[in-house]
């Protein structure tokens, strides 16, 4: 017999799920029962300051400057005021510093705080970001308000043993996402609490379980187990009895386990199931974006305190941070926060990562930025932590360049990480964990956290989704789970740790209905090193080989045209300086390489190329008083540099009646018609000395200008151009190779002729500064308006059209239309715009068409060390989605017989579609800039027209159309030099020798990096790349004796000796298709 009774007199119902489940969420909300619930129970004690428990005083710091702790405290005590819950604080970007005077009551000492169970802790809420310092200035943690972090507990030496205890808040006037200007902050609470620990824990247990039995899915036993528990919670809490807490608690631990107040829940041996989801804490800080510069300083500095606080609370925690520009910023602002994360970098809790200088664009920085921003990103991290990143960090960027796995792989990298393809809004992104490999073939294994996002709040849910969104589980079944607030800062929250301790716990408990997911003891690369191990070192991936390309953010390509040019020219002219000055301080003795100065203005270009800025997707500040005049200055910083490094071997601009040479900075003879005194003269390289031209004011080949009715007729023998009355040319002949360049018929969009502006609609969808959207390719109108014509130039050497344009009441344009004479029918010949815009418009975009006589299934466009090919028709989705794409200094269409190039001098938006090219010229977004690009631009672009395919000329011509060192001409006060004397490269003409410098590591230059150690006493690094996508060779020869050559790193480390011809300073170099190769010539 049992004991089961034969009667029944006590009916049980079956519960009915949907209002079981509705009921969970009564629990913990703050709603009219709220007072019933557990939450009620977290901050037992509460005090207003009513009773003199807090006491502060406020002072507000004018024209919103940014002053640190040591400038106001103590010499602005006596200027600070009282201050009250209520208060307002502003405008947006001010700043207020916040004296808190707080005497702990007695019985809160005797019984709360200083390690006992309940602590004591200062809440604060005035909606805006705060950092506390302790009395001495030390930074503490932030608060950001808001619902996000109102808390801190309070030290138990600020109250024990003494009666009161004062501190500081620096308060900045903006919120995580910015500000506006005039707005204003309240002060909604200033208070001294005890949290109830029981209670909070309950509050968490709770929260996760009632996720289960939310989101599990309805054949899951876990599911109904959690329901079944949580709801026997409810009925066991009782409000007005504290000791039900811990009956509930005990309730809960039958689902999460007796572990999960501690890291010890996360030990390896609590399951036998596989560990899927590896989270990892960050706080992506966005350099600038909707805030300046100036405030991401402060930004770093409340971010990582804070998370230094949370591993001290939680030893399971850890936590990732990139860009060497933060880092250094803290470094040189708050030493002693930098010490504290070194300390915790050796207890395997605070991570630098990611091996760049800023997270980085990569469509629109010249290949050469990209390297130098892991050469400083890296270097900062062997001086100041000893260790190079392996991970490339890149969660938030607008697309990724088909060179970025071999950029990576050059500079020690080979992991890559991002989460932005999950943004595409046509097409989904197929992979999660993969081999991205690069247009030379070089790979990186690359993982997109499949929660598709790396701001996680660390839900039950954002747990689940890192496997059942995961795209790759047939290959791998790991996914990393990034959690912690970011964009603007501030990183995980105790709720996040909270949280996945009882995810953790679940699934020791009851099975693995949810993914097992680790926290603490292990690294990025470890988990990358893991997902090798487990699929062959990555033989058995899936592959994706090209550029990423983000179905989104199309239009930053081109806003902020000023931005974009002054980065062309910031790149132009750094290549000059560094070949020049390498040549001077070889070759003089009182000149002295200026490594430190030089570092430090690529530390600027490089902070400006930061993924909002240099796409244009920043606020007004950010430009207006920040970027562009740190560009400009930078601008007037190179050029001084040059000025100084030419005068030592005689080299100056050219004065009245002296003889006007240009200085050849390329490894090719050039021939350019430059004006001197207004008057055009050809100048051209002599074959033994590169860089001395010499003068001709006639040509062998004139070029002409006639009429025919309303058409002007440029011809060159070369080139015949005629051009309508509205500027545009109706007609381009190759009179050398006997073809119309120029296609105007019925059957194309565009009927009218090459060089025709055209003015879009864009009003995307979303992000008004981000953002250009497909039906606006179809929304558009011809610059009709022609205001005025007039022939500037006749003849022989250059004929010069300009037209002006109204665009609109408020817009109007000039483009001069040239055509120059030469000495050569083989030479190349262009013809070339300069444009000058008023521009005044709102959402529209500015482009200009070319109709040509080609007809592919690619075009070709010029990205880092290389060129990407995109398709020119819309078959399938993937086609459409790139309406509009990213190209450097030229795109060209080219068929097997005949190509047409289209060069530029500072944009980056292009399309070809059909037999149409588009170079995208000017865009008036309003959001988050609403002047963005209003105002006068200037801008240069070309067309040339060119036998056979795509080739080096086209390349060396996008360089040569680039120069920005010969404005003005220079003359010699001493024996000509040839500055390309230094390295000459001879052999196939598509090895382009891109970058000529000094060593990092000579020991006669200045050590600013004092833990690296100096190791050659004079080298000369120089960079090639094959450009055009074939295998290759070529002999380098050096104008100075060799010691030896070694094939180096992009961070100038060594791979492996080259051999050399000890006779003539020279030896042999192979690439493959697209290769970039470096090397350091060590001098004798």
């Amino acid at each position: 017999m049992t004991d089961y009774s034969q009667l029944n007199k006590n009916p049980i119902f079956k519960p009915v799920d949907s209002i079981y489940t509705d009921r969970l969420r009564k629990f913990n909300d703050n709603d009219h029962l709220g007072k019933f619930r557990v939450r009620h129970r977290i901050d037992n004690s509460k005090d207003d300051g009513s009773d003199g428990y807090v006491e502060l005083k406020k002072y507000s710091v004018p024209d919103l400057q940014r002053p640190s702790f040591k400038e106001i405290i103590p010499s602005k005590l006596d200027e600070f005021e009282p201050c009250h819950r209520n208060d307002l604080f502003g405008p947006g970007w001010a700043s207020f510093w916040i004296q808190v005077k707080i005497a702990v009551p007695t019985y809160w000492k005797e019984h709360y705080g200083n390690g006992k169970k309940d602590p004591i802790a200062f809440h604060w809420d005035s909606d805006n970001e705060i950092l506390i310092y302790d009395h001495e200035g030390i930074p503490q943690q932030s608060l950001t308000g808001g619902g996000h972090r109102t808390e801190f507990i309070l030290p138990s030496d600020w109250y024990e043993d003494r009666d009161e205890y004062v501190f500081y808040l620096e308060m900045a006037c903006n919120g995580l996402f910015g500000t506006t200007p005039s707005f204003y902050y309240t002060l909604h609470t200033a208070e001294l609490i005890v949290k109830n620990s029981e209670a909070d824990s309950l509050y968490y247990d709770f929260w996760i379980m009632g996720d289960a039995a939310r989101e599990l899915p309805g054949d899951s036993p876990q599911k109904y187990l959690a329901l079944q528990l949580c709801n026997k919670i409810m009925d066991t809490f009782d409000v007005n009895d504290e000791k039900s807490l811990a009956k509930c608690r005990e309730v809960a631990k039958q689902y999460l386990g007796p572990d999960i107040n501690g890291s010890e829940v996360f030990d390896d041996s609590t399951t036998p199931f596989p560990i899927q989801v590896y989270a990892m804490g960050n706080c992506h800080i966005d350099t600038a974006w909707l805030w300046p510069f100036a405030e991401t300083k402060r930004k770093v500095v409340r971010s990582w305190t804070t998370q230094i606080r949370i591993m001290e609370k939680y030893p399971e925690y850890q936590f990732v941070a990139s860009q060497g520009q933060q880092f250094k910023w803290l470094r040189d602002l708050h030493p002693e926060i930098f010490t504290q994360i070194k300390k915790k970098l050796k207890d395997n809790q605070f991570f630098p990562i990611g091996g760049s200088w800023v997270e980085n664009d990569t469509n629109m920085p010249s290949g050469e930025s990209l390297i130098r921003q892991f050469l400083r990103g890296q270097r900062l991290l062997l001086n100041e932590f000893g260790f190079k990143s392996k991970t490339f960090w890149l969660p938030d960027t607008f697309g990724y360049s088909s060179q970025i796995p071999q950029i990576c792989r050059v500079v020690g990298i080979e992991n890559f990480l991002t989460q932005k393809l999950s943004w595409n809004n046509i097409n989904k992104f197929p992979q999660n964990t993969f081999n991205w490999v690069g247009i030379d073939g070089s790979q990186v294994l690359t993982h997109m956290p499949p929660d598709n996002t790396y701001t996680a709040p660390a839900h039950f849910g954002d747990v689940n989704r890192t496997i059942t969104q995961h795209k790759n589980l047939y290959n791998d079944q790991k996914g990393l789970l990034l959690y912690g607030h970011g964009d603007g800062g501030s990183g995980a929250t105790p709720e996040m740790l909270e949280k996945l301790r009882r995810c953790r716990g679940m699934t020791n408990t009851v099975g693995s209905s949810l993914p097992v997911t680790k926290v603490g003891n292990f690294t990025i690369e470890e988990f990358y090193d893991k997902i090798r191990k487990d699929s062959d070192n990555a033989k058995t991936l899936p592959s994706w080989k090209g550029e990423l390309y983000l179905e989104y953010h199309r239009g930053t390509y081109t806003t902020q045209a000023k931005v974009k040019q002054y980065m062309r020219t910031l790149e132009s002219l750094m290549h000059d300086l560094e070949l020049i000055a390498t040549y001077v301080s070889l070759n003089h003795v009182s000149y002295v390489y200026p490594l430190k100065k030089i570092n430090r203005i690529w530390e600027d270009i490089l902070l400006c190329q930061f993924h909002d800025v240099l796409p244009g997707s920043c606020i007004e500040i950010v430009y207006k008083e920040e970027v562009l005049p740190m560009l400009g200055k930078r601008v007037d910083d190179l050029r001084e540099l040059i000025d100084e490094a030419l005068g030592k071997v005689g080299v100056r601009y050219c004065g009245t009646n002296e003889k006007p040479m240009l200085l050849n900075t390329f490894s090719w003879p050039r021939s350019t018609i430059h004006d001197i005194a207004g008057t055009p003269v050809l100048f051209n390289s002599i074959e033994q000395n590169l860089n001395m031209c010499i003068i001709k004011k006639k040509v062998k080949y004139p070029v002409s200008v006639t009429r025919d009715e309303d058409d002007y007729i440029l011809d060159n023998s070369k080139l015949k151009v005629r051009v309508n009355k509205k500027g545009i040319i109706t007609s381009l002949y190759d009179i050398v190779n006997d073809r119309e360049v120029i296609d105007i018929s019925p059957e194309g969009r565009n009927t009218r002729g090459a060089n025709a502006f055209v003015l879009f609609d864009d009003e995307p969808l979303n992000f008004d500064g981000w953002d250009t959207e497909l039906y606006n390719v179809n929304t558009f109108r011809y610059v009709d308006d022609v205001i005025s014509s007039e022939l500037v130039e006749e003849g022989p050497l250059k004929v010069s059209i300009s037209f002006k344009h109204r665009i609109s009441g408020s817009s109007q344009l000039k483009n001069v239309i040239s055509l120059e004479g030469s000495d050569d029918l083989e030479s190349v010949s262009l013809v070339k715009f300069e444009t000058f815009v008023d521009w005044n418009k709102s959402h529209k975009f500015l482009k200009v068409e070319f109709p040509v006589d080609i007809n592919q299934e690619y075009a070709s466009y010029e990205t880092q060390f290389g060129i990407t090919r995109r398709p020119t028709h819309f078959n399938t989705t993937w086609d459409t989605a790139k309406f509009e794409v990213c190209s450097h200094r030229f795109a060209d269409y080219s068929d097997f017989n005949y190509g047409v190039s289209i060069i530029n001098d500072s944009k980056y938006g292009f399309a070809v579609h059909g037999n149409l090219m588009r170079l995208s010229l000017l865009r008036a977004p309003k959001y988050p800039d609403a002047h963005a690009d209003i105002g006068k631009h200037y801008f240069n672009y070309a067309i040339y027209p060119h036998k056979g395919p795509l080739s080096s000329q086209t390349v060396k011509l996008g360089l040569e159309f680039n120069d920005r060192l010969n404005e003005q001409a220079y003359t010699f006060t001493g024996s000509p030099i040839d500055f390309t004397e230094l390295v000459k490269i001879k052999g196939d003409d598509n090895l382009i020798l891109s970058n000529v410098k000094r060593g990092e590591d000579d020991d006669d230059l200045e050590n600013w990096e004092p833990n690296l150690p100096k190791k050659h006493k004079k080298s000369i690094v120089i960079r090639v790349y094959e450009a055009l996508g074939g295998a290759s060779k070529a002999v380098i020869r050096v104008g100075k004796p060799i010691q030896k050559v070694t094939k180096i790193t992009g961070l100038e480390e060594d791979l492996k000796d080259v051999d050399f011809d000890k006779e003539t300073n020279s030896f042999k170099v192979k690439s493959r298709a697209f290769e970039i190769s470096s090397f350091k010539i060590v001098l004798k």
